[in-house]
């Protein structure tokens, strides 16, 4: 196994099978494995007493209906609630529990680092990249991440704390991202399109800096998903896993 292209387009189950069971829990993971996709999107946040938990929001409100920064909330506290429903409950998963169950299976991971920089935060943010990378190594999963972020800072210091070791991803425009000091193409892996998928100058632009462009869960349409696959997308990060396996399987990006 390593990092590698499944299909002329490759698909990333954006927080899991997250259409069909509560995102980024373990459920919804395996659920996503079986309707076929190649790589597992998740996010992740470090608690008040600096263990790595999975949610895509700073604030547990949304998706377990109890209010509260993750910040401010110790690891018992995040795993006493449920971010599943009162039939269907599912418990916050922790990266090391995700991170354990993935090595084993032939799936790609793209790990979104969700504690951004802000002054007053570095401190954190710079943990959160090396307790992330601390269990990656681990688990001997270097070769089949992609390391994610909004935040530039985030990217930049794993470039440069970890030589260049890990495959960065952010997103084009580069206005999507924050903390930019060096130019992210310098940098990035790949980079997932926020722009007209008929366009073909936003993937050209990466392209010929030899960036790879990725798609992102907006597009969802066989049209727009067609457009950018003629354009050169390389991946989508998908909620809908099934459907879209099955919309590019009909204009020919699937083998």
């Amino acid at each position: 196994m390593g990092f590698e292209y499944r299909n002329p387009m490759t698909v990333a189950s954006h927080r899991g099978d997250s259409y069909n069971y509560y995102e980024n829990t373990m459920q919804a993971f395996e659920a996503a494995i079986l309707a076929g996709c190649d790589m597992i999107e998740t996010d992740i946040h470090m608690t008040k007493d600096g263990h790595l938990i999975l949610m895509h929001d700073d604030d547990t409100m949304r998706t377990t209906r109890t209010p509260g920064k993750i910040s401010d909330k110790t690891l018992d506290e995040m795993l006493s609630l449920n971010a599943g429903s009162p039939t269907m409950p599912a418990k916050v998963p922790t990266l090391e529990e995700f991170l354990a169950w993935a090595a084993p299976k032939d799936i790609l991971l793209n790990l979104e680092l969700k504690e951004y920089y802000f002054p007053g935060n570095e401190e954190r943010a710079r943990e959160c990249v090396d307790k992330t990378i601390a269990l990656v190594r681990k688990y001997e999963l270097e070769k089949r991440i992609v390391i994610n972020s909004f935040d530039a800072w985030i990217l930049e210091y794993t470039d440069e704390a970890y030589n260049h070791e890990f495959l960065l991803h952010g997103f084009y425009p580069y206005f999507h991202l924050r903390n930019v000091k060096r130019n992210p193409d310098e940098y990035l892996f790949c980079a997932c399109v926020f722009a007209d998928m008929h366009d073909k100058a936003n993937f050209d632009y990466l392209t010929q800096r030899g960036i790879e462009p990725w798609i992102g869960a907006g597009c969802t349409s066989k049209d727009i998903l067609a457009a950018a696959f003629k354009n050169g997308a390389k991946l989508v990060t998908t909620n809908y896993t099934a459907d879209t396996i099955a919309k590019l399987a009909e204009i020919g990006a699937r083998a």
